[in-house]
C-alpha cells in the first residue's frame, strides 16, 4: 500500500504531465476540493471534472510557466502538508 506521503510527493515531483496523471490517479471521483477565499479560483469544486476545469486547466492556460515547487513535506498520521 502506498503511503499518503508518497501519494502527495507524486503529485508534485516530475513533469507537469506526470504530476497531472499522478494527481488524477489518487482522486476520488466525487472529490470535494476547496480553494481558499481571496485566491483567483476560490470556491469548492465537486467531482474530478469540475476540479480539472475550474482549477488545473486554468492554471495551465492562464499562468505562463506555472509550477508548484515544494520544499518541505510534513506527515502526521494520515495527513500530509506540502509547503
Amino acid at each position: 500500500m502506498t503511503s499518503n506521503l508518497e501519494l502527495v510527493r507524486r503529485t508534485y515531483e516530475g513533469s507537469s504531465e506526470d504530476n497531472g496523471r499522478n494527481l488524477l490517479a489518487t482522486l476520488a471521483l466525487d472529490i470535494e476540493w476547496t480553494e481558499a477565499e481571496g485566491f483567483p479560483y476560490a470556491g469548492t469544486y465537486v467531482g474530478v471534472e469540475a476540479l480539472m476545469e475550474g482549477v488545473f486547466k486554468r492554471l495551465g492556460s492562464e499562468w505562463s510557466g506555472y509550477r508548484a515547487d515544494v520544499h518541505t513535506y510534513i506527515a502526521d498520521g494520515d495527513k500530509v502538508a506540502a509547503s
